[in-house]
C-alpha cells in the first residue's frame, strides 16, 4: 500500500514569471531529505515522498531547445535522492503539472513556437502578488503531444528507481488549454459546476470537449512512460475535475489507461451531518465524500486501482498549527481505505505535514486490524502505544470532544480562504471604525486588515460565525481539560507537545470568536461602544498570553508551510503587547 508523505523542510518553489529553474524543488530536495529525515518518515510508517517539479525544466527535447537547461543539475540531484530514499525503504514520486505554459512576456519562446500556442491566460498572482498572462503548449498540436510523450520517456529513463509521478491536470497553474476554462465556445450553460462555464479561445481545442483533451493529454504521458518502463506508477489526480464534467467525472475516468492509479480526493464534494458541503479537505469531516464514492465505483467498474488524496496533519480549516488532533476521524479515513483494499494514500500537501500523533494513528490503523476493529478499541489501543504514561480512556474522550467542536465548524471555501483563523492569535484590531482592509488570503503573508466581510456568506452570517466558535471553544475547553488530566503530571516530552498543540488549537478558536465580535462592533462603530471594545481586547490579549509558554517550546506553531510565514509566534504576540 502507498503511503506517501513530505518533509516540512522541502520548498514548492517559485512561482513568478521568469523563476529561476536552479530554485526548483528538485534541484534542493537533497538538501531537506537527508538520511535522518528518511529514516524518520520511514519509522513513522509511510514508505513514499513527493516532490514537486516542473517538466519544462527538468528534460531536454529537440522540439523545444529552451527547455532543460539546467537538466543536469536536476537530475543529479534527483538520482540522488532516489538512490538515499532507497535505502531507508522509501521510493520519490514526481508530482507534475505538464505541460506548464510560458509566459506571453517571453517573445523570443513564442517567436520560435507560434504554431504551438494556444490559449492564454491570466496566472494567478504569483510569490511577489503580480500577475502576467502565459500562453498555453496546446496539447491538440500534435508535435506538443509529441514532445510530451518524448519528455516523459527520457525522464523515465533516466531516473531508473523513480517510483512514480503523480500527474495534476486542471486548474492549479495554467496548462493546457483548458486550464481556468470548461467549455466550448458559444455553448449554454448546461451543468452546474465549480466554476463559472468559461470557453476556450484556443481554436483547436475550442472543437472538442475538455474532457476530450483531459483524457488525451493524461494517455499521452501514460504511453510516453511506457515505451521505457512498465512499472513506473501513474497516479493520476482527480483534483477539480469537476470544473470539466460532473461528478464522479465520468468522461475523464472512461478514458484513462487501466495500467494508472486514479487518486481521489476523500471529502471533496461531501455533506456533513448538518447539511454543510464539504468542498476542500477536512480533518473534521471523516469522510468518504459522496463524490469518492462515485469515483470508486466507478474506477473500478473499468478494472482502475484508486487511491485517497488526505491532509492527515491539518487543514485550511486551521492550518498554521502542527495538527488538528481528530484521531477518531482519522480511524473511519484508515479504516475505510484498508476495507475497500485502496491503493493507499498520499497525505500532505504543501502544508500540513509537521509531526504529530496523526501520523502515527493513521499508519497504526491502516496496520492493525482496523478493518476489523471498533473505533474506540482502536483508540484505546493507539492510546496505550503512543502514549504510555497517558490514561487512555480519558484521552479518547478528548479525542471525541475535539471532533464534536468540528462539527460546527463553518466550513465553506470562503471562510476557509479568506477568514482570520489561521492569524487568530496574531490579530488584535484597535478601537474605531474598520480601516476598510481585508485581512488578506489565508495561506500567503498579506496584509492583516480589519474587514472580515469576505469569508462571511448566506449560510455562514456573522452572528451564526460567532456562535459556532464559542460552541467550539467550549467543546475543545473541555477535550483539553481531559487530556491535561490524561498527561499527568509525569508527561513526557512527546506528551507535552500534543497538549501544547491541542492548548494551542483551543486559544486559536477563542481567539476566533473575539475577533468576529469586536469586527461586529467595528463594523457599525459609535464611541459609546469603547468600553465593550476594551473589554474584548482584554480577552484577547489574555488568550494570547495563555500560549505563550507553548508558543515558546513548539517554534513549529503559527508557521503557514505553504506559504512560508508565520501567521502568529511568541514574537508577533509580544509586539502586540508593547
Amino acid at each position: 500500500m502507498l503511503r506517501i508523505w513530505r518533509t516540512p523542510e522541502s520548498r514548492f518553489g517559485i512561482h513568478c514569471e521568469f523563476p529561476d529553474d536552479l530554485q526548483d524543488e528538485t534541484v534542493h530536495a537533497t538538501d531537506t531529505y537527508d538520511d535522518d529525515r528518511l529514516r524518520k518518515i520511514a519509522e513513522q510508517g509511510f514508505n513514499a515522498v513527493w516532490v514537486h517539479g516542473q517538466l519544462h525544466h527538468l528534460v531536454k527535447h529537440p522540439l523545444f531547445p529552451e527547455f532543460g537547461k539546467h537538466e543536469e543539475q536536476h537530475l543529479h540531484a534527483l538520482q540522488a535522492l532516489i538512490r538515499r530514499a532507497e535505502k531507508a525503504g522509501l521510493q520519490v514520486f514526481l508530482y507534475l503539472q505538464p505541460p506548464r505554459a510560458i509566459p506571453v512576456s517571453d517573445t523570443e519562446f513564442w517567436k520560435n513556437h507560434e504554431e504551438h500556442g494556444g490559449m492564454v491566460m491570466e496566472t494567478i498572482a504569483d510569490d511577489t502578488d503580480r500577475k502576467f498572462d502565459e500562453r498555453a503548449l496546446c496539447t491538440s498540436h500534435p508535435e506538443v503531444r509529441r514532445y510530451i510523450a518524448g519528455a516523459f520517456a527520457s525522464l523515465t529513463e533516466k531516473l531508473p528507481g523513480l517510483g512514480g509521478y503523480i500527474i495534476i491536470s486542471a486548474s492549479e497553474y495554467p496548462a493546457h488549454c483548458y486550464s481556468r476554462r470548461n467549455c466550448k465556445p458559444g455553448l449554454p450553460p448546461v451543468r452546474s459546476l465549480i466554476m463559472d462555464q468559461v470557453p476556450t479561445e484556443c481554436p483547436r481545442c475550442a472543437r472538442r470537449d475538455p474532457w476530450e483533451v483531459v483524457g488525451e493529454l493524461l494517455q499521452t504521458i501514460r504511453d510516453g512512460v511506457r515505451s521505457v518502463s512498465r512499472e513506473t506508477r501513474l497516479v493520476f489526480w482527480n483534483w477539480s475535475w469537476s470544473m470539466y464534467c460532473d461528478p464522479p467525472c465520468m468522461e475523464i475516468i472512461e478514458k484513462l489507461p487501466a495500467d494508472c492509479i486514479l487518486m481521489a480526493d476523500f471529502e471533496r464534494g461531501g455533506i456533513r451531518r448538518d447539511g454543510v458541503y464539504i468542498d476542500e479537505y477536512s480533518l473534521g469531516y471523516a469522510g468518504p465524500s459522496e463524490q469518492f464514492l462515485g469515483a470508486l465505483e466507478a474506477a473500478r467498474k473499468k478494472g482502475i486501482s484508486v487511491m485517497a488524496k488526505l491532509q492527515i496533519g491539518t487543514t485550511h480549516e486551521l492550518a498554521t498549527v502542527c495538527s488538528l488532533p481528530l484521531i477518531g476521524n482519522l480511524f473511519y479515513k484508515a479504516a475505510f481505505i484498508r476495507k475497500n483494499h485502496l491503493e493507499g494514500f498520499l497525505g500532505c500537501w504543501n502544508f500540513g505535514n509537521f509531526d504529530s500523533a496523526n501520523l502515527s494513528a493513521v499508519n497504526e490503523f491502516l496496520t492493525f486490524g482496523t478493518a476489523d476493529t471498533a473505533k474506540e478499541q482502536a483508540l484505546m489501543d493507539f492510546a496505550h502505544h503512543f502514549f504510555p504514561e497517558a490514561d487512555a480512556s480519558l484521552l479518547c474522550r478528548a479525542w471525541s470532544c475535539f471532533a464534536q467542536a468540528m462539527e460546527v465548524y463553518p466550513f465553506c471555501v470562503p471562510f476557509l480562504y479568506a477568514a482570520p483563523v489561521n492569524h487568530a492569535l496574531g490579530l488584535l484590531p484597535g478601537p474605531g471604525p474598520l480601516d476598510g482592509q481585508t485581512v488578506g488570503r489565508s495561506w500567503l503573508p498579506d496584509p492583516r486588515g480589519e474587514d472580515y466581510r469576505e469569508c462571511l456568506t448566506e449560510t455562514f452570517p456573522l452572528e451564526n460565525v460567532i456562535e459556532r466558535f464559542r460552541t467550539m471553544s467550549l467543546w475543545w475547553e473541555e477535550g483539553t481539560r481531559q487530556m491535561e488530566q490524561a498527561f499527568g503530571s509525569h508527561a513526557k516530552e512527546r506528551s507535552l507537545l500534543e497538549l501544547g498543540n491541542a492548548l494551542i488549537c483551543g486559544a486559536v478558536w477563542k481567539s476566533s470568536e473575539l475577533l468576529f465580535r469586536i469586527y461586529k462592533l467595528k463594523k457599525n462603530w459609535k464611541d459609546f461602544l469603547l468600553p465593550e471594545y476594551e473589554n474584548l481586547a482584554a480577552l484577547q490579549r489574555e488568550n494570547m498570553r495563555s500560549v505563550l509558554p507553548y508558543l515558546e517550546k513548539d517554534p513549529r506553531q503559527g508557521l503557514h508551510l505553504e506559504g512560508n510565514f508565520y501567521s502568529f509566534s511568541a514574537e508577533k504576540i509580544r509586539r502586540i503587547f508593547q
